[in-house]
């Protein structure tokens, strides 16, 4: 089954351009070195201080670890300057390796499976 996680960062409006570079090497980063990361978007609520949601989806718990060992990590230490992150929230059953690597996002909500459809149906 896959992983998702979800979150928001809210940050200065006077921000945003410096925050959308960010992810634009975030982006970069992950088509030339990652793997199994079947969604990775942003959305902003704009605004005085706008609000933009993350989500983000990999084929597995491996893939979404691999995508942390890959990641510009001095890109993220400049984002977490500029952005205030909400409590992230997690889908899916987390190995024990994320949920320690997720340790260091503060208080994550963690959403175990229920029922779904995997595959699309077929006619």
């Amino acid at each position: 089954m896959s992983v998702r996680t979800a979150v928001t960062m809210t940050l200065d409006k006077d921000d945003l351009d410096e925050v959308v570079g960010i992810f634009t090497t975030f982006i970069k980063d992950v088509q030339e070195k990652d793997y199994g990361v079947l969604t990775y978007h942003y959305f902003v609520d704009d605004g005085d201080r706008p609000v933009i949601h993350v989500f983000e989806e990999y084929e597995s718990s491996k893939a979404h670890l691999d995508h942390f060992a890959n990641i510009d990590m001095q890109a993220v230490a400049r984002l977490m300057e500029l952005v205030t992150l909400s409590e992230p929230h997690y889908y899916g059953e987390p190995s024990v390796d994320e949920q320690e690597l997720l340790k260091g996002f503060g208080n994550v909500h963690y959403h175990r499976p229920l029922i779904s459809i995997e595959e699309p149906a077929t006619r």
